[in-house]
């Protein structure tokens, strides 16, 4: 079963019914995170009913998918598709630039709103294959990043963009959840620098 492709074929798409949904869903995952959410909590903050809620979302996972997304950053209009990592000019500056604005909104409440979701996943096999969908975002932006390094000259191949998916966001979320340590620039540094420029093919670049 697919958990995120949920609208109704031949249905009118109502844009300001769905949005209130997800925002009602954000604001209840804010109050009592997402092993205590319910589509009753969430239809009623939305002054919406259950059904409304169901002919979008087949489950709690995919409506809770959904709303994660509007927190995540978008595309203004003319620029290319949304990316993690700002067009610098250089590929050390998308990293630092893309891994501070990470640590950033990790560092809000809608990061440990974000975090507190990631946890969940363990508990919810439907919320876990929910997520992994989103993977694929992440993947794209840092195939921007390394075709716009490429371009450049900084790189001259993708063969890294795999494990930099796998391993730097792993190693931000390790900070937030594990270490409990700050984000700051010495850390980013550490990360770009002994990390992902590594993992990149570029080992010992410095500033």
């Amino acid at each position: 079963m697919n958990v995120v492709a949920s609208k109704n074929v031949g249905r009118p798409r109502d844009d300001a019914r769905e949005a209130a949904i997800l925002d009602a869903t954000l604001a209840v995952l804010q109050d009592v995170g997402y092993d205590r959410l319910t589509i009753d909590a969430v239809a009623a903050k939305a002054q919406a009913s259950k059904a409304t809620v169901y002919r979008r979302w087949p489950n709690k996972a995919a409506l809770v998918v959904d709303a994660m997304s509007r927190i995540k950053p978008t595309a203004q209009a003319g620029a290319e598709e949304a990316c993690l990592f700002p067009d610098t000019g250089s590929l050390r500056g998308d990293l630092i630039t893309g891994l501070r604005q990470l640590a950033d909104k990790l560092s809000t409440d809608e990061g440990r709103l974000m975090c507190g979701v990631m946890t969940a996943q363990a508990r919810d096999p439907e919320l876990a294959a929910a997520m992994r969908e989103g993977t694929e975002d992440k993947r794209r932006s840092c195939q921007t990043l390394v075709d716009r390094a490429i371009a450049r000259g900084e790189l001259d191949s993708t063969r890294g963009v795999t494990a930099f998916v796998e391993v730097v966001p792993a190693v931000m979320y390790h900070r937030l959840l594990i270490a409990g340590e700050p984000f700051d620039e010495q850390f980013i540094s550490h990360v770009a620098d002994d990390i992902a420029l590594p993992l990149l093919g570029r080992p010992g670049v410095t500033p």
